[in-house]
């Protein structure tokens, strides 16, 4: 990981821009829906480190580079992270591609490398996040006290919420607003019951870049990924970040079962007879060939 991606929260804050011309103009779109308080700065402003005391952000867009590197120094001195237009060197931080949802932000970024490259993903991955899924976000947000009340460890919670999100919940408040959405979630949290459990295996000699599309998927959502002898090790990249990991000798039949009876997802990239001599029902995930 070449830069590392964060989120800075805007609301209630300030964000600080300066500069002139087209550039300018994309960075006041860029941030035309925040919840941030947007402070024009002129350039001469800008070359004074008072002016942006307090401000979340600082964005630099113009054609003359003395100005850009006086405005980016001032905002530096300030203690400000500044981003400025086609200049690296001056940047704190490069603004992404950008897929704005509401509640639910992607991003997507080269450290600057490729744009062009980030521009075309953005425009892939936009058509497969529904307009309303930042509806759904804020929806379970303003009920996460509620959630964590009931499931207090969060690897419960996120089993339970993988059964709501793959079921009625999403389509109910699409079409029925937040009362057809509560209809679902209030009898699930009653019952709190988990979804059934996965099992699903890997050849435990599959090369992590012939993961197929629907593996990657599971991998993103495993809970317990057992590494065989032989696996590759990138397949451990691929899974999500706090999933649990074993070998096969730390998860046996009897602990895959446990977990699946809790409703987790477990991916076997090992020899998988030993789970399925135990009765285990698994699902082969495919491979690209």
């Amino acid at each position: 990981m070449d830069v590392f991606p964060a989120f800075v929260p805007l609301t209630g804050r300030r964000v600080g821009l300066t500069g002139s011309g087209e550039g300018l103009a994309a960075r006041h779109r860029l941030l035309s829906g925040s919840p941030a308080q947007i402070v024009d700065l002129d350039l001469s402003e800008a070359a004074d480190p008072r002016s942006w005391a307090g401000m979340a952000l600082g964005f630099v867009a113009d054609p003359d580079p003395a100005a850009c590197a006086a405005a980016s120094a001032a905002a530096r001195a300030a203690g400000v992270p500044v981003n400025v237009m086609d200049r690296p060197a001056l940047c704190d931080f490069t603004v992404p591609a950008i897929i704005d949802r509401g509640a639910v932000v992607a991003a997507l970024g080269t450290g600057g490398a490729s744009p062009l490259l980030v521009s075309r993903l953005r425009a892939e991955i936009e058509t497969r996040l529904p307009p309303g899924v930042g509806r759904l976000a804020a929806y379970l947000d303003a009920r996460k006290d509620v959630l964590r009340a009931r499931f207090p460890d969060p690897a419960d919670r996120r089993v339970f919420l993988t059964g709501l999100l793959d079921g009625d919940l999403p389509q109910a408040l699409e079409v029925g607003g937040e009362a057809a959405a509560d209809a679902v979630l209030i009898p699930a949290l009653e019952s709190g019951a988990a979804p059934p459990g996965q099992l699903f295996s890997l050849p435990a000699d599959t090369p992590a870049e012939l993961v197929s599309l629907k593996a990657c998927r599971v991998l993103a959502g495993v809970d317990l990924l057992v590494l065989g002898e032989g696996a590759d090790p990138a397949l451990a990249t691929l899974a999500r970040r706090d999933a649990a990991r074993a070998t096969p000798a730390a998860a046996p039949p009897g602990l895959v079962a446990q977990r699946l009876a809790e409703g987790r997802t477990v991916v076997l990239a090992c020899d998988p007879a030993p789970y399925r001599d135990a009765g285990l029902v698994i699902s082969p995930l495919p491979v690209a060939r």
